[in-house]
């Protein structure tokens, strides 16, 4: 900035903070960044709620596309039902029903709903939540991922490690 210019911004603030309405008027500024922050995330997380569903089906649309004799958007079943979730899900080939165990694990990157259920404290809800979760980071990364989804903590997280593995033997080139 140049010096007359600076000049100016400093005696208008000086002026400003003297006058009578500097405490009302700076109350006023910081309520008004305050709810805009507000906006900010309930805008960022009300797209990111709503952006699953549309990621899921458009996953489901684009797959049909590609392939001749598949099923068109209207055949294809509701995005509430546990095979639609995520293309993913219906292509684990079926495991033991057994809870899982440290020798029988779920490979988080290609279990279906019934695999995550085999989990200590995933129910239906927490198994579509990861499989909506991993159909938008495309595959998980980590194990720590799994922390993205609402309930699963530290504690939970610290249940899972030795029951969930990333991928299956087959899976690692992915």
């Amino acid at each position: 900035m140049s010096r007359p210019l600076l000049g100016a911004a400093s005696r208008l603030v000086a002026r400003v903070s003297a006058s009578r309405f500097a405490k009302p008027g700076a109350r006023v500024a910081l309520i008004a960044m305050g709810l805009a922050c507000l906006a900010a995330i309930g805008r960022a997380a009300v797209a990111g709620a709503v952006a699953t569903p549309a990621a899921a089906l458009a996953a489901a649309t684009s797959a049909s596309a590609a392939a001749p004799n598949a099923p068109t958007p209207m055949e294809l079943p509701a995005l509430s039902s546990p095979a639609a979730a995520s293309p993913a899900a219906t292509a684990s080939p079926p495991t033991s029903r057994g809870p899982a165990s440290p020798d029988d694990p779920v490979f988080l990157n290609s279990a279906g709903i019934d695999d995550l259920r085999r989990l200590p404290g995933i129910g239906e809800k927490r198994a579509t939540a990861i499989l909506a979760l991993r159909t938008r980071l495309g595959r998980l990364r980590a194990i720590e991922d799994l922390m993205k989804v609402k309930g699963i903590g530290r504690a939970t997280l610290r249940r899972l490690r030795p029951l969930v593995r990333l991928d299956g033997p087959g899976d690692a080139g992915r």
